[in-house]
């Protein structure tokens, strides 16, 4: 249970583990322009882990044997990934700052998050120590009760690269759940 003014205390209770896929689309804001697709399959499991294997990824891509950590967009797994301080309230949304445990991304200077209704994480801004910078824009959607990641976009500029990327999170299935169209 979160304590009142934690970042998810907001938000309904947790949802179960759940498995998920995602689309992303990508593509390069500068010459040569390339345009490219990955898919993925993701796992939340409360309070252990939250990420996402690319299934289809272009060579140049990096592979992260882990996958890629979402748990920034979960206010709920915040604790055991991050320290983090409220800075503030912006069109209605609690801002956070966020900055890793080592253990989760040594690479991460730091990051601001805003949190919608529900303890629903609406955009996230982060800077990393190679000089990358994100930022994010997530579509929440309700799932069987549980507000979700529905879409992202996200631009992304590293230092000798520029990407824009539209993600659509998509089958989810909630452990204990027949998988959906069987019995």
């Amino acid at each position: 249970m979160l304590a009142a003014g934690s970042p998810g205390a907001a938000s309904a209770a947790a949802p179960p583990g759940y498995t998920f896929e995602m689309d992303v689309a990508m593509r390069m804001r500068h010459f040569p322009w390339l345009r490219f697709r990955m898919q993925g399959s993701g796992q939340y499991r409360p309070d252990r882990e939250y990420d996402v294997k690319f299934l289809s990824a272009p060579w140049f891509f990096p592979k992260r044997p882990g996958g890629t950590d979402l748990s920034m967009l979960d206010p709920i797994m915040w604790p055991e990934h991050y320290t983090y301080q409220q800075i503030g309230v912006r069109d209605g949304m609690a801002l956070f700052t966020l900055h890793s445990l080592t253990k989760t991304d040594p690479m991460l200077d730091d990051a601001t998050v805003a949190l919608g209704p529900q303890g629903c994480t609406r955009t996230v801004d982060a800077a990393f120590s190679d000089g990358t910078n994100i930022h994010m824009n997530i579509t929440p959607s309700e799932v069987d009760g549980f507000l979700l990641p529905h879409s992202l976009t996200a631009d992304i500029d590293e230092p000798h690269l520029s990407l824009s990327a539209s993600a659509d999170f998509k089958n989810y299935q909630f452990e204990g759940q027949a998988p959906l169209g069987k019995v």
